[in-house]
């Protein structure tokens, strides 16, 4: 259930068709690749499984392939930035850009979607515990520098259902603008961790009838 209500929130805000081909850069054994293969299988769509040396230059790949969803760690943007490679147009078919996994920064966006300028890009969040990702961010070419924080663009807004709460060293919740940890309840949520009962007291707390999570 926890992965259901996971893909009912993407379904409902990127609206896959059978059109759309997907990557899949991450291994099957990071969590974020159920996003490619469950929303291509949910909408009839394809899913391209990269060859590894291949996420060194995509371009042709992409084109080739007609790649209209591309969601990896912000790292392999980084490294196609650096190398100088990340050339504006060079991703027309994009349409959707997605990263996570790491913090986003600032200049990936940027010549991202520049090199993507058909692309909306997002930048999602989440723990395991949250199943996948639990908030997304979306990048605005004109305001979203100013938006920035320490030079990386913001984790965003919880996933609809979900509930975020900021608390501080007392575990007590925090107002509005000031520092604290984020925790976060809803369907996502997982319950706790197999037989560690100790670490799941650390790491949940019952609060106003919810289980929250603490991310750290």
């Amino acid at each position: 259930r926890h992965v259901r209500a996971f893909l009912d929130a993407n379904q409902e805000r990127y609206r896959l068709t059978p059109e759309d081909r997907l990557t899949q850069t991450f291994d099957q054994t990071f969590d974020l690749s159920v996003f490619d293969l469950f929303m291509a299988w949910e909408n009839g769509a394809r899913v391209c499984s990269m060859d590894p040396i291949e996420l060194l230059s995509p371009f042709k790949y992409l084109e080739r392939n007609e790649i209209t969803v591309w969601f990896s760690v912000p790292s392999v943007a980084a490294v196609l930035r650096r190398r100088g490679v990340l050339r504006p147009g060079t991703m027309p078919t994009l349409r959707w850009s997605l990263f996570c996994g790491e913090a986003l920064p600032r200049e990936t966006a940027e010549a991202w979607q520049a090199a993507a300028p058909r692309s909306v890009v997002e930048n999602l969040y989440g723990p395991t515990e949250l199943t996948i990702a639990c908030t997304v961010h979306r990048w605005d070419p004109v305001s979203g520098p100013a938006g920035c924080v320490h030079d990386n663009v913001p984790i965003g807004r919880s996933y609809p259902g979900l509930h975020p709460l900021v608390i501080g060293e007392d575990g007590t919740p925090v107002a509005d603008g000031q520092v604290g940890e984020l925790c976060m309840a809803g369907p996502q949520t997982t319950p706790g961790y197999w037989r560690a009962p100790e670490l799941t007291t650390e790491r949940f707390f019952p609060y106003e009838g919810r289980t929250y999570y603490r991310t750290g």
